[in-house]
């Protein structure tokens, strides 16, 4: 193995900001990749686009002095550092101008990821705990799109980006907990957005990104990280939580922040709604996945490292 290189990765997600500090290193399987340092801080860009359309005036200040606090621990603690942003900014009607204004300010160049490429980076990012053989899907979920990728072993063979994100979902929920008629409508959303799905029957499901590791960090000991396995029967029992209590109560039971508990109902919806889609019973929650695959890339790709490939690669 190579020399290991240290990079920072901020990913401007649609529900919250993330720096993921990271050894990489050459390796048979490509890319090796070791975390550091990880940090997320929730700045709800999804609800505010899914509400207004825009990310505003006071969202864009929240996410500047967010990212300038990780770039200087990123300056300090990494060789350098990439910046990549998804589906809230993606749909922003004001999203190029922040982009264009953040880049020049920070002195660092924000990339918006195509949905595509953003579920390339995903399985980046994640290879490493698939099955090495066996048809799989990787699912990952956050607060305005959730990609989905099939896989053939370690291999992609085909993606989608739906247009349905915890956040997005959960501006359109009506009560806390969610009504009962609020909820269903949201399931009939996202049968829509299933639409979309690459077709395939894979036998196993992963899920990473911000709602798989939500809801299930209710079922896991209080600083435990790590591999999640959730059934179906198990995902019903959380549901059942979720829909019968406010989220201030599950907040003080759970330790999470009340704002990270409203959008757990819509996020669980939605991982679940998939599993029913492709008659899975259940799905394995790890926590590799977007900025993995964003270090990895910028490893070995350089500053192309957020581009689509050509058509013919």
């Amino acid at each position: 193995m190579s020399k290991p290189v240290r990079i920072a990765a901020i990913d401007i997600g649609s529900d919250t900001v993330h720096i993921l500090i990271a050894d990489v290193s050459t390796s048979p399987d490509g890319p090796l990749v070791s975390r550091v340092k990880q940090r997320g801080e929730l700045i709800e860009l999804g609800r505010q686009v899914g509400t207004t359309g825009q990310i505003g005036k006071r969202a864009s200040k929240r996410l500047e002095a967010s990212l300038t606090s990780y770039l200087k621990l990123a300056r300090r603690r990494s060789d350098r550092v990439v910046i990549g942003a998804t589906e809230a900014l993606r749909r922003a009607s004001d999203g190029p101008a922040l982009i264009e204004r953040l880049s020049s300010e920070l002195g660092e160049p924000v990339r918006i990821l195509s949905g595509s490429r953003e579920a390339a980076l995903g399985l980046v990012g994640a290879v490493r705990r698939l099955d090495p053989v066996g048809s799989q899907l990787l699912i990952d979920s956050g607060g305005a799109s959730t990609e989905l990728t099939l896989t053939v072993g370690h291999v992609g063979v085909a993606s989608a980006s739906l247009p349905v994100g915890a956040a997005l979902l959960g501006a359109e929920l009506r009560g806390d907990p969610p009504e009962a008629l609020s909820w269903a409508l949201g399931g009939a959303r996202i049968g829509s957005a299933l639409s979309l799905a690459p077709v395939g029957k894979p036998t196993r499901a992963w899920a990473t990104g911000g709602s798989a590791h939500n809801f299930a960090a209710l079922e896991r000991t209080k600083g435990r990280s790590g591999d999640r396995r959730l059934t179906m029967a198990e995902l019903s029992v959380i549901a059942a939580r979720l829909l019968a209590e406010p989220a201030r109560k599950l907040a003080r039971r759970s330790g999470e922040d009340p704002a990270r508990i409203q959008i757990l109902p819509p996020g669980l919806l939605i991982i679940a709604a998939i599993l029913a889609y492709y008659g899975l019973h259940e799905l394995t929650v790890i926590p590799e996945g977007l900025r993995d695959g964003m270090v990895a890339a910028a490893f070995e790709q350089g500053d192309e490292w957020w581009q689509d490939p050509p058509p013919n690669r």
